[in-house]
């Protein structure tokens, strides 16, 4: 173990050592340390000593490196590259004079404020770094300004949002000048140690040269690799020149950028020097303007009818066509008004004059779309809850909303028993398009759900888009294949009546999707990518009636769209944004092309307005990584009974009005498209569903109060993601217990499949848990049972479908292992149940349903032979296939919960 390398390793965990006389003190997090590295310190004292006593080696590690234990912020300016091969092997250089009165104001600024020029233009490249990464501890490489010497300096000054120009500039020239009284470098490290530990400092700071009176472009470029990006400032007294040297990894228009943004804030000084560091605009006017309004040319304008009356237009126009159809039992239009407008009348005695929340807990049938219409007919707004969701889960959403009626399966019948009685006259309560039309249940990060409100001016904006701009008429079939409680299904309830189509429901499972689509030659899905995936080259020749699939929530794989294609040719396909508070989708983009890594998200759909911005709400250039953040007219009115999350989250911008912080990442492309980069927060995308971490840990954390800590996380195991938790406990947790405890109060697609019991959490030099050291999952962190062998070769080839499937080991699965506690999943649940179907030995076909009732590969085997097999499940067939639907069903957008 090297001297150098034991400092760098007690640093990281937030140890510093000093000189006594002749002992070293040990500061810090000293119970990190490890027997081997005491027994290092003991066995080198003299060595380390010696190392110490020189302030400059103290000065590098402490100061330096680490902060004085402050985590680093690695500078990421991979936003800037060009993606895919590069074919330029040619460094890239872009250079711009500042004007000669500009020049001489800045001249007389240092002069009177006794500071230096590289003071100044070092700090408009940190505010520059700042505003660009958000990233406030960045270490800046730069030069010493010496005719004797050439030494590099790295120069640490951190940030403070509220600061001003002036402070920050005295502060950098306080660094500068400390640094360079300090040799960082000499006789430190040999020469292979220092460039590796070079090479770690430039992954957080590109070189920064200021030059007095000789230009030296390109001279800290070479060797270097692919990560120089120099900024070159020469000041030959009569005139300043800026230029900036990159690696062709960078591309050409992102670099020519950055520097006219230096030159604007240089511009802009001495004027600004007394200017916060948040508020400095770096972005010309026009720059501004092209960034400030990213929604389409309005395809419709909005008018002043309300989305009942809108609905009433229909069903006068199309009174006697089918307006809904499931499992064969139709709806005419004006079946739907005349059931809508009972139903108003129904709810309207209990809720008296409406303003209120009204919970609709039934399954699919064709009473289903008329009870949401009858609910906004009578004032109310509705908010559909899943009527299997776990009863705890349910029970915690209905306190939180407050519901003046739950209209469950019995109330419908009450309804229909009455329905005789209840006068067929219109009753429409008179509703502002600012009220809340329904609610939306999402995964929240204090152990409950979170409602949002939906506006009607939201939702009816939503409804037109989708109508005129998705393009459905009167001629479509438009088929509900997800959730009936889902952000994304509740537009495809309603739009399709405004256009005069028809929509089909039906209460199969996912797993018959290629079916019911035959079967009822729709022409309009809208869907996650997961299903789609999941379908064999068999099912997608079924499916040649669809024209349009609009998809959302996640990722999409090329080859569906290959696949698609192929079948379609000129099927037009969708991708779509948008977050559950904002009335579900905020953006569309047509997918034209087949083959991509990332399909973009698009721009924004009519009168919504979607920015990149940083953590100040400042709109970010292009190619920037920044926040998704939505405004215009589909923001909601934040969340039911929840102030707190709902300042958190929802921001009266003085310029840009109401906005929602999504959570999500995302930058412009050149052609003002989004493309999405994943979350910054805690929730995370799984399968298509948002899950918020913090929910899961809350949950686990209430299981016992022998629990200490608890972190949950997104693992990969096979190629597969999975939620797994981590915990520190008093005393052994039975993990099969705890399990089946998450089972009450999580939704199926929350519930983890790895449990890892740990004696700490590994943590990051300044006391955090770090996510990124956390031990790796294994098959033995799932729900473990008694190794049983195969009997006969039923269970033997059962037994290798699994083992295909999870990609495990035959030899690691049992015979009554559950398969979904052992990396089984509801994608994995359909192909399993598609490779079993093949088998010769059955004698009757499996279902999903008999997968849930038979989880394990000995009593799955007895019942497909007929044999008596005893259930493990007790749930309802219906409930299995409601939570095959939930897990494979997306809300149509990436923040969705």
């Amino acid at each position: 173990m090297e001297i150098i390398h034991i400092l760098k390793t007690l640093g990281t965990k937030g140890v510093s050592l000093e000189v006594e006389n002749t002992q070293i003190r040990l500061k810090g997090n000293i119970s990190q340390i490890s027997v081997e590295e005491k027994t290092f310190l003991k066995e080198n004292k003299e060595k380390i000593i010696d190392y110490l006593i020189r302030k400059d080696t103290f000065y590098f590690f402490r100061d330096v490196l680490y902060f004085g234990h402050e985590e680093l912020d690695s500078l990421d300016l991979n936003d800037l590259r060009n993606s895919g091969n590069i074919q330029n092997t040619v460094s890239s250089v872009v250079s711009k004079n500042i004007s000669d009165t500009k020049y001489n104001e800045i001249k007389r600024f240092t002069q009177e404020h006794n500071i230096t020029s590289q003071a100044l233009f070092l700090t408009v490249y940190r505010i520059l770094l700042y505003r660009y990464t958000g990233q406030k501890n960045i270490i800046l490489c730069t030069n010493l300004l010496s005719t004797n010497e050439d030494r590099i300096l790295f120069i640490k000054n951190k940030i403070e949002d509220k600061e001003t120009i002036e402070n920050l500039i005295r502060k950098e020239n306080e660094a500068i000048h400390a640094a360079s009284e300090k040799d960082q470098w000499k006789d430190l490290l040999a020469d292979g140690e220092k460039n590796k530990l070079l090479g770690e400092i430039v992954k957080t700071g590109m070189f920064f040269s200021y030059n007095s009176g000789e230009k030296i472009y390109g001279k800290r470029s070479e060797d270097r690799g692919n990560s120089y990006l120099d900024i070159l400032i020469n000041d030959d007294q009569n005139q300043l020149n800026i230029s900036i040297d990159s690696h062709p990894s960078y591309k050409h228009e992102h670099i020519q950028r950055l520097l006219d943004h230096l030159v604007n804030i240089i511009n802009a000084l001495p004027v600004s020097f007394n200017t916060v560091l948040h508020e400095i605009g770096y972005m010309s006017e026009s720059e501004n303007q092209s960034l400030e309004y990213l929604a389409p040319t309005e395809s419709q304008p909005l008018q002043n009818k309300s989305l009942i009356a809108k609905l009433e237009d229909s069903f006068d126009k199309y009174s006697t066509k089918t307006a809904i159809d499931f499992e064969g039992k139709s709806l005419s239009y004006g079946d739907v008004k005349y059931l809508s407008d009972k139903v108003s009348h129904y709810i309207s005695s209990y809720t008296e004059n409406g303003k209120g929340h009204v919970g609709i807990c039934i399954n699919k049938s064709e009473y289903f779309i008329p009870v949401l219409l009858g609910v906004i007919k009578s004032g109310n707004a509705y908010v559909v809850i899943d009527p299997f969701i776990p009863e705890e889960r349910k029970k915690s959403l209905l306190e939180d909303i407050n519901c003046k009626l739950i209209f469950d399966e019995l109330q419908l019948q009450d309804f229909l028993d009455k329905i005789e009685e209840i006068a067929p006259v219109e009753q429409i309560k008179h509703v502002s398009q600012d009220d809340p039309v329904y609610l939306m249940c999402t995964s929240g990060s204090t152990g409950k759900p979170k409602v949002a409100i939906n506006t009607h001016k939201g939702f009816l904006n939503l409804l037109e888009w989708y109508k005129n701009d998705i393009g459905i008429h009167e001629n479509d079939k438009v088929g509900i294949i997800s959730n009936i409680s889902f952000d994304l299904t509740q537009k495809n309830y309603f739009a399709p009546l405004l256009a005069g189509a028809t929509i089909y429901l039906e209460n199969t499972g996912l797993y018959d999707i290629p079916s019911f689509i035959h079967k009822n030659k729709i022409t309009v899905a809208n869907a996650a990518p997961a299903i789609f995936s999941s379908f064999t080259d068999a099912e997608y020749k079924v499916l040649n009636s669809l024209r349009k699939v609009i998809f959302g929530g996640e990722k999409i794989d090329p080859v569906i769209i290959k696949n698609l294609r192929n079948l379609v040719s000129d099927i037009k396909i969708y991708n779509s944004y948008g977050p559950s508070e904002a009335s579900d989708v905020s953006s569309f983009y047509e997918i034209n092309e087949e083959s991509t890594k990332n399909f973009p998200i698009g721009k924004a759909i009519p009168k919504v307005k979607v920015y990149i911005m940083d953590h100040n709400y400042n709109v970010l250039p292009l190619g920037l990584k920044g926040e998704i953040v939505v405004g215009g007219i589909g923001v909601g009115l934040g969340y039911v009974n929840n102030p707190q999350e709902t300042d958190i989250r929802f921001y009266e911008h003085p310029k840009y009005g109401r906005l929602y912080r999504t959570g999500d990442l995302g930058r412009l492309m050149e052609d003002y498209n989004i493309e999405f980069l994943g979350r910054n927060d805690f929730q995370v995308k799984l399968r298509g569903n948002r899950v918020e971490l913090q929910e899961i840990e809350f949950a686990a954390s209430s299981y016992s109060s022998h629990v200490r800590t608890v972190l949950a996380n997104i693992v990969s195991y096979n190629s597969e993601q999975y939620i797994a938790v981590y915990y520190c406990s008093d005393m052994p947790i039975n993990n099969a217990e705890l399990k089946k405890y998450l089972m009450k109060y999580l939704p199926d697609y929350m519930v983890p499949t790895y449990y890892i019991s740990l004696e700490e959490f590994p943590l990051t030099p300044n006391g955090k848990i770090d996510r990124k050291a956390l031990p790796e999952v294994s098959f033995k962190d799932t729900i473990q049972t008694e190794y049983i062998e195969a009997k006969g070769d039923f269970e033997i080839k059962i037994r290798r479908i699994w083992s295909n499937l999870l990609n495990l080991e035959e030899s690691q699965i049992s015979t009554n292992a559950n398969f979904f506690e052992i990396g089984g999943t509801s994608l994995k649940l359909l192909q399993l149940v598609k490779e079993i179907n093949q088998l010769p030995e059955i004698k009757k076909e499996v279902t999903p349903v008999n997968i849930f009732e038979f989880p394990q590969i000995s009593k799955l085997a007895a019942y497909l032979k007929g044999e008596t097999a005893t259930s493990d499940y007790n749930k309802s067939i219906e409930e299995s296939l409601s939570t095959i639907d939930e897990t494979l069903s997306i809300l149509n957008n990436f923040s969705t919960e």
